[in-house]
């Protein structure tokens, strides 16, 4: 953890709004589920063997195992315009 004495060391370590909205632009993970829920699948088996056979959408992994997708990667790839 961070040992911020002063609220003007904050600032220097917080993100700025700018910045974090020209991620929110670029990122918006969605779960395995979610995703085939937004993609109108039964449940998400075809991106979970898309996964395992390499191909399909770029997927992210975070340290407990879980997958994500990028929404906003998965509708470019797919040619839908935001």
């Amino acid at each position: 953890m961070l040992n911020l004495q002063k609220a003007k060391d904050i600032k220097q370590v917080c993100i700025s709004d700018a910045a974090l909205k020209e991620i929110a632009e670029k990122v918006i993970l969605v779960s395995s589920k979610q995703l085939a829920k937004i993609l109108g699948k039964k449940n998400d088996s075809t991106l979970r063997s898309a996964r395992v056979l390499n191909y399909g959408f770029k997927f992210y992994k975070d340290p407990d195992g879980n997958i994500y997708y990028n929404l906003i990667e998965v509708f470019n790839k797919i040619g839908i315009k935001i």
